[in-house]
């Protein structure tokens, strides 16, 4: 018996070596998303991908491919419109169609397991087209990929973090995705700016042309946002959509054009700018998609820049956008988040400090050392210098009015955590301070800066409860209380097992909110209530708290190559540096997150009589009435000193506006 075969195996592994290095047909990276990829989550989890529901993306997408001649992509834009699946879509075409190094920066390491657990991941596995080619994880051979590389042929994915200088110089990349480029350090590791740390891992590619850098993130500060920087160096495109009436092409954009009322129903309306026609919500879906990129300042040699926000976006209703600008306010804070989530745009910030005059002809004649009835947060910070102590303690109502229960200096030595200064602040921190209603009330919080005489505070911090241990952090993304990190030495150098914690207090952003507030017109000044955010101060209260308190100033800067806004003292300022603690730990009481039945159990809690504390009282709008009827603002050059008042109920009438008597 013979056999015969029509195939011998050199014509099969011909053929197989055919399929390995055959020539794929051209494919644009939107047409390949759309083909194969699968939504890693959302509302479309886990099914194939829609391109033609976020048409927008289609156009820096295709710019992924190596047919395309652009390098560089900026894209500008509010939270949640689609372009972090723009990245996935870019990454995915890649491995499949143009395999090569690529890299994936993210801001922190939070960021980045979040993107690789819950992103990255996710496509990778769904996705037919990649399953079969991404390496599955090996625990210790190191040819599989890893939890921060993902290896495909020859090649590798890496994803890295802008805070580790190891990640950033350690490879030659073709393709880098540079996401959320805005919340990356100004300086890292003394060696620079991260970006640039990542675009030197692309030079070997620089004289063939055959590399892509893509930066795609949401703004944060005026004149020191990095995306902000590369929108407006670029070509500047805004997506256009046709008039309904007209067919003239406009875009979307935040000012008169956009009408709402301050009140639900808000009725959100475009007007278009060509011939005033009215575009209602409903109809924004439909003109979104006929839409098309057009370059607003196009010039040779500029990059494809992009700018896109809520308002054309098709997930964010424009009375969802309405809402957000009316309950922001004027709350710098909100606003901010407006301007940078909903609006894509940076957030511009008053570099110049308050009149110190002015904020003295402001005093109030309220008692030294009680807490004024509104008061339901109450915090105290200090500030440590080599000769003393500057203390402040701070009584806050649910709309963010202020007003200082106490101020002092405590003079004396500062190295030894039981003597001199530090046994009086010992006095402070047990020290309980009447209120309104006849009660007393220690603070809810007591931090310590530990800039200066660190150990010093970390054994005074130790076993205090409620006693924080902090230290400022410069730069405008940072929290107003970052993540506790561990501090497990003593005075003589050694580990202490379940030592005290330090926090770390974003200042910068802190400083621009507090110094907004100070600026506000107040009822003394004309306004009709007093507003959100009003700082009331005492008259026993001197002229050395208010110059410390308005020592700091926005001044422009070179760093690295780079233009950076930085706040510069310009004197003393240890009343300023507790005034911005005090507002961190605020932050961290809730103060920013308590919905208006949270303030009301907590005034049940703080002995607030009942008729005093429905839920509806602690709208802000409630509170402003209630103080509506504010002492008379002191003569600016009274520069007095009260005694702290006797332990009893107020009777000054700071709740008038409530028609009760205490």
């Amino acid at each position: 018996m013979s056999f015969y075969f029509e195939t011998t195996l050199g014509e099969v592994a011909a053929a197989k070596l055919a399929r390995m290095f055959r020539v794929l047909p051209p494919l644009p990276p939107s047409d390949w998303a759309s083909r194969e990829l699968i939504v890693p989550d959302g509302p479309k989890k886990l099914e194939r991908w829609d391109i033609s529901l976020t048409p927008y993306i289609a156009e820096p997408l295709n710019m992924a491919s190596i047919a395309s001649p652009v390098n560089e992509v900026a894209v500008m834009k509010s939270a949640q419109t689609g372009f972090t699946m723009m990245l996935l879509a870019a990454i995915g075409y890649s491995i499949d169609r143009e395999p090569c190094d690529m890299m994936v920066v993210q801001p922190t390491d939070g960021a980045l397991t979040d993107f690789s657990s819950k992103k990255l991941g996710p496509m990778l596995e769904h996705t037919p087209a990649l399953a079969r080619k991404v390496k599955p994880q090996a625990s210790r051979s190191g040819a599989g990929s890893t939890a921060y590389e993902k290896k495909f042929g020859a090649d590798t994915l890496t994803l890295s973090i802008a805070t580790s200088s190891a990640d950033l110089r350690s490879k030659t990349i073709k393709k880098m995705f540079l996401d959320e480029a805005d919340e990356y350090p100004d300086d890292l590791d003394g060696q620079g700016d991260p970006v640039l740390m990542a675009e030197a891992r692309q030079e070997s590619f620089l004289d063939s042309g055959e590399w892509k850098r893509f930066m795609v993130s949401t703004p944060t500060v005026k004149g020191e946002s990095r995306i902000e920087n590369r929108f407006y160096a670029g070509d500047q495109r805004r997506w256009h959509v046709p008039c309904p009436d007209c067919g003239h092409e406009f875009y979307f954009a935040y000012g008169p054009n956009f009408h709402f009322q301050t009140e639900h129903p808000y009725g959100a309306f475009y007007e278009t700018p060509c011939c005033h026609t009215v575009i209602e919500g409903v109809q924004k879906k439909g003109l979104v998609r006929r839409g098309r990129w057009i370059a607003t300042a196009p010039g040779p040699g500029k990059h494809p820049s992009y700018h896109f926000d809520a308002l054309s976006s098709p997930f964010v209703p424009w009375d969802v956008i309405a809402k957000r600008i009316v309950d922001a306010g004027d709350d710098p804070a909100k606003l901010k988040g407006v301007w940078n989530l909903t609006l894509g745009l940076p957030y511009e910030i008053r570099g110049d400090a308050p009149d110190h005059e002015r904020l003295m002809g402001l005093r109030e004649g309220y008692p030294r050392g009680r807490i004024p009835p509104l008061g339901l947060l109450l915090v105290a910070s200090a500030d440590v210098q080599g000769n003393g102590i500057y203390v402040e303690v701070l009584a806050i109502a649910p709309d963010r009015q202020s007003w200082v229960v106490e101020t002092a200096f405590l003079d004396g030595d500062t190295a030894d955590p039981e003597a001199g200064a530090f046994a009086k602040l010992t006095e402070f921190y047990a020290r309980s301070w009447p209120d309104a209603f006849g009660s007393h009330r220690r603070v809810d919080a007591f931090g310590v800066d530990s800039g200066f005489r660190s150990h010093v505070v970390y054994t005074w911090v130790r076993g205090r409860p409620g006693a924080f241990a902090l230290k400022g952090d410069d730069g405008w993304t940072r929290p107003p209380l970052g993540t506790p990190q561990p501090v497990d030495i003593d005075l003589g150098g050694r580990k202490i097992k379940h030592g005290v914690v330090l926090w770390s207090v974003g200042t910068w952003s802190l400083k621009a909110t507090f110094y907004s507030d100070l600026r506000r017109k107040r009822l003394a000044e004309g306004a009709e209530i007093e507003p959100a955010g009003a700082c009331h101060f005492g008259t026993w209260q001197d002229v050395i708290y208010f110059q410390q308190i308005t020592n700091e100033y926005i001044a422009e800067e070179k760093f690295r190559g780079r233009t950076r806004r930085i706040w510069k003292p310009r004197g003393p300022n240890h009343f300023l540096d507790c005034r911005i603690y005090n507002l961190a730990l605020a932050d961290y009481l809730g103060l920013s997150r308590m919905t208006s039945d949270d303030w009301a159990i907590l005034a049940r809690d703080r002995g607030v009589p009942p008729e005093m504390r429905e839920a509806h009282m602690f709208s802000p709008r409630s509170v402003q009435l209630a103080t509506a009827a504010a002492p008379t603002p002191a003569d600016p050059t009274d520069d007095r000193t009260e005694e702290p008042a006797e332990d009893k109920p107020a009777g000054d009438g700071w709740l008038s506006g409530y028609s009760i008597d205490f």
